[in-house]
């Protein structure tokens, strides 16, 4: 078991001009969930049922306001095992200052491996997201399907073991989409666990063997597909 949440609540705070931050009504609450290594889970529902909000509480963004998430049996507020293993990528993913080669090396640099498989890793990974071309292109020269493209191949040549990802076709057109496609069936094929959520049914439908539907920042359903 890789996460596993009871009795959770997770809000954000609404600003006061004439005084404190005061806790909003929760975006999410779920009364048990759990997350299993291996599994691959779709998040799907309408904008703003809560399936961003559940992803960044499962990397640490947000901490629960009441309840409990864990990671592997620790706090995944706190959890210094589930920063190791997992990766977020936000649905408008952050590129670093540089080029694509630099990007998708800097998780392999991060854990200390070595310049050679730092290397042949960008290499793989580009490859596999249709990048091959674009090691040396810089990150303003990037279009969003593109940048899309180059945070996966940086979390995948990186090594993580668990990727949470939102809206990761998002950005893409149908080239590029089946490209992600592609690249995380990969993923999914070696093992690593995915957590997603998505509006994209050939997503949802070709690569989630779970579907957790939200509605109204609760979980309306949970099937196995």
């Amino acid at each position: 078991m890789l996460f596993h949440a009871e009795n959770l609540e997770l809000r954000y705070s609404v600003g006061r001009r004439d005084g404190p931050r005061e806790p909003a009504a929760p975006e999410f609450a779920t009364p048990f969930l759990q997350v299993s290594q291996g599994e691959r889970i779709a998040f799907v529902g309408p904008n703003g049922s809560g399936k961003t909000t559940l992803l960044k509480a499962m990397n640490g963004f947000l901490r629960p306001s009441s309840g409990f998430l864990r990671f592997l049996d620790e706090d995944a507020w706190t959890s210094a095992e589930m920063r190791r293993r997992c990766v977020y990528l936000h649905q408008q993913p952050y590129i670093l200052s540089g080029t694509v080669s630099y990007n998708v090396g800097f998780g392999c640099r991060a854990k200390g491996m070595h310049a050679p498989e730092t290397e042949s890793r960008v290499r793989e990974f580009l490859d596999l997201l249709g990048l091959s071309g674009f090691a040396h292109r810089r990150h303003r020269e990037l279009s969003g399907g593109e940048a899309q493209r180059v945070a996966l191949a940086r979390a995948m040549a990186s090594g993580a073991e668990v990727l949470l990802l939102d809206e990761p076709t998002a950005s893409a057109d149908a080239a590029s989409a089946e490209l992600v496609r592609r690249a995380l069936r990969a993923a999914a094929d070696s093992g690593v666990t995915l957590v997603f959520s998505t509006h994209d049914e050939t997503l949802a439908h070709g690569l989630a063997t779970r579907r957790i539907e939200f509605s109204g920042g609760v979980i309306a359903s949970d099937r196995s597909l």
